[in-house]
């Protein structure tokens, strides 16, 4: 097994990501986001292509439970917003299988999982809130902001990484 540098520039990266707890931003969807820019190619365009699909997910997700909102308050529901939160889901993903025939938005792993980190971010709560501030919109900047801090962090490991190839060069 041979050990390099990018080795530990993600390590150390991962542990300068932690301090991001101290602001409550959700450290776990910044690793989400990096591994995005692992896996679609570690090239600075991939930070281009992961931004269309990335709001898009987490959009759809917010209206998801706008949805969820609105239908309760119909009355459907008897226990823990199951049929709204099913309707609501049931619509916002067809909407997201929708967009991912749009060339820009293709591509269904950060669409999916920028909903999936919204989704489960939003209703756990995992964000920091801002007295004053629309929860949603608080969620957004928090969760979404994280995700993307995640892939500068890909690109960042790769930089690190190469720095020290060039100093042995």
């Amino acid at each position: 097994m041979k050990v390099g540098a990018l080795d530990f520039a993600v390590a150390i990266l991962a542990g300068v990501s932690c301090l991001f707890m101290l602001i409550n931003v959700p450290v776990w969807a910044l690793f989400v986001g990096w591994t995005w820019y692992f896996v679609l190619g570690c090239t600075p365009d991939t930070i281009k292509k992961c931004i269309p699909p990335l709001i898009t997910g987490a959009l759809l997700a917010v209206l998801a439970f706008v949805l969820i909102d609105i239908l309760s308050k119909t009355g459907i529901d008897s226990t823990f917003s199951l049929t709204s939160t099913i309707i609501a889901v049931v619509i916002t993903v067809f909407l997201l299988m929708l967009s991912l025939k749009i060339p820009q938005l293709n591509n269904s792993l950060v669409s999916f999982n920028a909903y999936s980190c919204f989704f489960v971010g939003y209703a756990a709560g995992t964000f920091l809130p801002i007295q004053g501030m629309p929860a949603l919109l608080n969620a957004i900047i928090w969760i979404v902001g994280a995700n993307f801090i995640g892939v500068l962090f890909g690109w960042m490991s790769i930089k690190l990484s190469s720095l020290s190839k060039k100093k042995t060069e």
